[in-house]
């Protein structure tokens, strides 16, 4: 990717909490509205209220920023995936809370638009890609296969690879709704829609892996 940038220091803990949120969050949906190469610091720095001299003091370049931008998207991602209710009730409700949380965060219009937009900028830095799967979809995967792992000794499921249950049950909660948002031949599935597909997908998994 090429960009703008300056050879200011990025600082390493924002000095004012709102203001940092503000530029990215105007620079998300500035890459989202404009693509990446279209977008410049000038375009994020007026849509955030701020100067592009902060913004650089801040962030260095555009890839720093643009790369700030899908770290907080796979935090918010992470913090989903602690959420109490995770780690409440039976097994069925543990799994369909996940699910929950999984599919509200992926089928989120931002996310949707991002994950159209991420492939073609990743493809070139890899070493970025692998960083972003690792928090994201990698630990999502590793945090669901832990919690089948434990049920399968707990004696409640049985399988051979818990990292290939946790894609099975990940497939049945998404179905084909994802291929078709990304066709732009479905619109956004409302929440209870998203909640009935996880329970469905939740139901069929255990009747499947079920002791």
């Amino acid at each position: 990717m090429a960009g703008e940038k300056r050879t200011t220091s990025r600082a390493g803990r924002p000095r004012d909490p709102a203001k940092h949120e503000a530029i990215v969050h105007s620079a998300l949906h500035t890459f989202l509205e404009r693509g990446f190469n279209a977008a410049t610091i000038e375009h994020i720095a007026a849509r955030a209220g701020v100067s592009k001299v902060t913004i650089y003091n801040r962030f260095t370049d555009k890839e720093t920023l643009f790369e700030q931008v899908v770290k907080e998207q796979t935090d918010h991602f992470a913090a989903a995936m602690m959420d109490d209710s995770i780690s409440r009730g039976d097994l069925a409700a543990r799994l369909d809370a996940f699910g929950c949380s999984l599919l509200h965060f992926l089928f989120a219009s931002d996310h949707v638009a991002l994950d159209r937009m991420l492939p073609q900028e990743l493809a070139h830095h890899p070493q970025m890609a692998q960083r972003f799967f690792d928090a994201g979809p990698g630990q999502c995967r590793s945090r669901l296969a832990e919690m089948l792992e434990q049920a399968r000794s707990d004696r409640q499921i049985d399988f051979e690879d818990s990292l290939q249950a946790a894609e099975d049950l990940m497939a049945l909660w998404k179905g084909f709704a994802d291929v078709e948002l990304k066709f732009g031949v479905r619109q956004r599935l409302s929440d209870e829609e998203l909640d009935a597909k996880v329970r469905h997908g939740t139901r069929i998994f255990l009747r499947a892996y079920g002791v």
